[in-house]
């Protein structure tokens, strides 16, 4: 009998994130690639790396050892079947994050917002991804929060922090913010040519100011 989702979902990022951080510490363990290679041919949509991976797993137990070609095969399964660190895996995520909201902030206080504003993970045993959110004057927005894939670049971490505060701004003041200075109309975070960007659908739309680079 096929185990449900939810119990093969968890099995897998438990080992991907073995996987995973063997391969980022450079210490990657056969037995985990084996586990984890197991695993997906017995209950994953079968691909042609993860029978790369199985050959390859075999041919070292019976001819010693090629750590650059089994990483670089782990590597690609766990692309492939789409496993992305959690923040707890990858600590480094919530820095990037941090780092996007002191960009956030001086928007905020060029728009006459001084109250602190953080980031802060909600316990909810529902949630199967743990993602953080933005807190301001205790008050959290109505999204889903950030997930650990928008701190995958510095553009995506700053349009995911500024939308998670915006969200947290506005339902703690019941008020657009920010509102562009030339047409009154709330902004939105976006990217625009390549930068993380608040824009104005004003005009016939315009950039307002470069993420953390409010005209005060």
């Amino acid at each position: 009998m096929r185990p449900p989702l939810f119990v093969l979902t968890a099995r897998f990022s438990e080992l991907a994130r073995e996987v995973y951080t063997g391969l980022r510490d450079g210490g990657l363990a056969p037995e985990a690639t084996f586990d984890l290679a197991c695993f997906l041919m017995d209950w994953a949509p079968a691909r042609p790396v993860i029978q790369a991976l199985a050959e390859q797993l075999a041919e070292q137990s019976v001819a010693g050892t090629d750590p650059a070609r089994l990483a670089g095969l782990a590597a690609q399964v766990l692309e492939e079947y789409g496993f992305a660190p959690d923040f707890d895996t990858e600590p480094r995520l919530l820095a990037v994050l941090e780092d996007a909201l002191q960009a956030v902030r001086a928007d905020m206080r060029a728009t006459g917002l001084t109250r602190p504003v953080g980031l802060s993970f909600e316990d909810d045993a529902t949630r199967y991804v743990r993602n953080v959110f933005a807190d301001f004057r205790g008050s959290r927005g109505y999204t889903a929060g950030i997930f650990p894939g928008d701190a995958g670049d510095r553009v995506s971490a700053l349009i995911a922090v500024a939308d998670d505060v915006q969200d947290a701004v506005m339902g703690a003041a019941m008020t657009a913010w920010p509102v562009c200075p030339g047409h009154g109309l709330g902004a939105h975070p976006g990217e625009h040519a390549g930068q993380a960007a608040w824009w104005c659908n004003g005009g016939g739309g315009h950039v307002i100011a470069l993420i953390g680079s409010w005209p005060g």
